[in-house]
């Protein structure tokens, strides 16, 4: 069960990290397509967004998985087996909801509390 678990968590952060390191990468990208035009500009970037993603997907997955292994294994002999995995499990997603918080609405978790 925690195999699935822990499969479950990398997946999705190393989805959510991606699309950030993605979303950083096109804004980049974009800003120097301006001079194309937009059928142009469009192809460029959807093709550039491609040939980033799968390496960035791949690299982030790897390094999601190292460290969300290790972080699960020092919680758990920290704080438990079960308390440890949920405190980093939460760990995680709050630090991720306040990069999102941040970047979409730039805002700060201490702001919307």
């Amino acid at each position: 069960m925690m195999r699935h678990i822990t499969k479950a968590i990398i997946f999705t952060v190393t989805v959510l990290v991606s699309y950030l390191l993605t979303g950083l990468l096109e804004e980049r990208l974009l800003q120097e397509t301006e001079r194309f035009r937009p059928a142009t500009a469009t192809l460029l970037g959807m093709g550039i967004i491609v040939l980033i993603f799968v390496p960035v997907f791949a690299y982030t997955e790897r390094i999601t998985q190292s460290i969300v292994k290790t972080g699960l294994q020092q919680t758990k002999s920290g704080a438990g087996r079960i308390i440890g995995v949920l405190f980093f499990i939460a760990l995680v997603l709050v630090v991720l909801f306040a990069i999102y918080l941040n970047k979409w609405f730039g805002l700060s978790v201490g702001d919307v509390l």
